[in-house]
């Protein structure tokens, strides 16, 4: 009886499962691998979505400036609304550097330019442009 333990024992040993040292450590190099492929997805992904959230608010302070300008062309001249400009630009808006500029383009016709800038850059982050037809000192009278 004796024997035929030691032979179950040694055939038990011989079929033993498991996994080895080197198994081991190749699974998780494997993992490591594929775990960071995909974190550098969602890095990448976060990055993208900083970007475009400091899009979405320059173009938002832009239009809000157009606004402004269209406002100013319906409710005072066009030397007024030059004095606004001049006093409060470049002026800063949540982070952002807002430039605004008027320009005749004849007659009574002038293009209304608003570029929004992330403060220290060089390159707009935004930029609305307007046609605006300012009235005249005596049609502000009547």
């Amino acid at each position: 009886m004796n024997s035929r333990h030691n032979q179950t024992n040694k055939g038990m040993l011989k079929s033993e499962e498991g996994m080895t040292l080197v198994e081991v450590l190749a699974s998780i190099l494997l993992l490591s691998l594929i775990i960071t492929t995909f974190l550098s997805f969602f890095i990448q992904a976060a990055k993208v979505n900083n970007q475009t959230d400091a899009v979405n608010e320059a173009t938002f302070i832009a239009q809000e400036q157009i606004e402004l300008l269209t406002y100013y062309a319906a409710t005072k001249t066009v030397e007024d609304t030059l004095v606004l400009i001049k006093a409060e630009s470049p002026k800063m808006v949540s982070g952002f550097e807002v430039k605004s500029t008027v320009k005749n383009v004849g007659g009574t016709l002038y293009s209304g330019t608003v570029e929004v800038f992330k403060e220290g850059e060089v390159k707009a982050d935004a930029k609305m442009e307007t046609r605006l037809s300012f009235r005249t000192a005596e049609d502000l009278e009547d």
